[in-house]
């Protein structure tokens, strides 16, 4: 389903002037003495232009405090990077990854390739200021990444096209309904979707679960403990159903990725995305005025609204040339600046409770979000197994296509889950 993985660009290159004015304050604190010269390679996927510029000044400044020392990031596209992840962890592993946490990262650390990093939150102070998110990067009592931000999901909306057809954001699944069905009635499409890269259509899947059976029964079926046969996820499939055979999605979903439908949105031929922060970053400076945002609708009153939290994260790989430095590359990004600055680059939120935002960035509006949440799961792909994971996603995009396939597709999952889980 993924592009193969590109060759990433490399970042080497600095104003030698920021470096050694840089370098005169910050040596005391990260740097007592000389170092012979070192090279750290960091493998992203943090790609966006905020948080490449953010991350190529962070870079900056830690070359800055460490004489000697060179940051070589490669920069790769999301979708690119999750192939190129499976081969390099194992064929040539960098100092530093980035990469998901939960599930996706209990794939790899449950074949031993990233380091622990249990010792490091304590020697950083860390495990107070990061405690939320200490969960997510835990297998097994350790410690294998450190968590760097953290975003929710919901409804971005094209406010320009909500104005003219009269329409506030929705609150209950109803009002979702009746402002889709106008929204088509006069030529726009209620929803964008890209579901080439499958992950952007389980986002329907994770919310629908969610508001209608709650958090439990949805945490029990990633677990593998709850059947996708169960009553209650043919509840959401038939609610699912009921936009789908309207018409209410982009045509040909399957043929867009998740940002090849953005234009839509951003062009006013599509209403909404169900999506994250990322349609802002995907969009030019002058366009994000224009994008509103509100919640997942309730769907059954009975049930609290439970959001989606996703956290992402940074390690070290178990085979990496310099470990030592890329802790200190690590506790440095850990600092309140230094991770603010990043996060604010992808419009996310940083994985600090300490954490200062702007009362009128999208990031306060994620916290707050959080705050009001009954509670949260992750993704479903970062949620549950990744076999799992990728034969649902798949059965996703066929329901998208073909909803009459309902049935057949839920029993597919479920042989899957018996198969998986045994």
């Amino acid at each position: 389903m993924q592009d193969q993985a590109k060759s990433p660009v490399s970042r080497r290159v600095f104003s030698k002037l920021a470096v050694a004015a840089l370098a005169f304050t910050a040596l005391t604190a990260w740097q007592p003495a000389a170092r012979a010269a070192e090279t750290l390679v960091i493998n992203t996927d943090r790609s966006g232009a905020g948080q490449k510029e953010a991350m190529n000044k962070i870079a900056a400044d830690f070359e800055a405090a460490n004489p000697g020392v060179t940051v070589d990031i490669n920069y790769s596209d999301v979708e690119s990077y999750k192939t190129s992840i499976r081969n390099f962890l194992v064929a040539s592993p960098p100092d530093i990854a980035f990469w998901f946490t939960g599930a996706r990262m209990r794939a790899f650390t449950q074949r031993d390739l990233f380091e622990d990093l249990t010792s490091f939150f304590d020697e950083n102070g860390l495990r107070e200021v990061m405690g939320p998110f200490v969960d997510a990067v835990t297998d097994d009592g350790k410690q294998y990444m450190m968590p760097t931000n953290f975003n929710i999901w919901g409804f971005f909306y094209n406010k320009a096209v909500f104005e003219q057809q009269s329409l506030q954001p929705p609150k209950t699944w109803d009002e979702l309904m009746a402002a889709s069905a106008k929204l088509k009635e006069n030529g726009v499409v209620p929803f964008a979707i890209g579901t080439r890269d499958l992950w952007a259509n389980a986002l329907w899947f994770d919310f629908l679960t969610k508001r209608t059976a709650g958090l439990d029964f949805y945490m029990q079926l990633m677990d593998g403990k709850a059947s996708y046969t169960d009553e209650k996820i043919k509840r959401v499939f038939e609610i699912w159903k009921d936009p789908i055979d309207k018409g209410y999605f982009l045509e040909n979903a399957s043929s867009y990725g998740w940002q090849e439908a953005i234009p839509f949105l951003n062009q006013g031929r599509a209403g909404m995305y169900l999506l994250g922060p990322y349609v802002l970053t995907s969009l030019p400076a002058e366009a994000r005025g224009n994008m509103g945002f509100f919640p997942f609708p309730k769907v059954d009153p009975a049930v609290p609204d439970y959001e989606q939290v996703s956290i992402n994260g940074v390690g070290i790989p178990k085979g990496a040339k310099n470990k030592e430095l890329a802790k200190r590359f690590l506790a440095f990004l850990a600092q309140p600046a230094q991770l603010d600055a990043f996060a604010k680059g992808g419009s996310v939120v940083p994985a600090r409770t300490d954490a200062k935002l702007d009362s009128n960035d999208f990031a306060s509006v994620q916290l707050e979000l959080v705050r009001a949440s009954a509670g949260s799961s992750q993704f479903y792909d970062r949620d549950t197994n990744p076999d799992m994971a990728q034969q649902g996603m798949k059965g996703f995009q066929e329901f998208l296509a073909r909803p009459d396939r309902a049935d057949a597709i839920l029993d597919r999952l479920e042989a899957t889950r018996e198969r998986v889980f045994k």
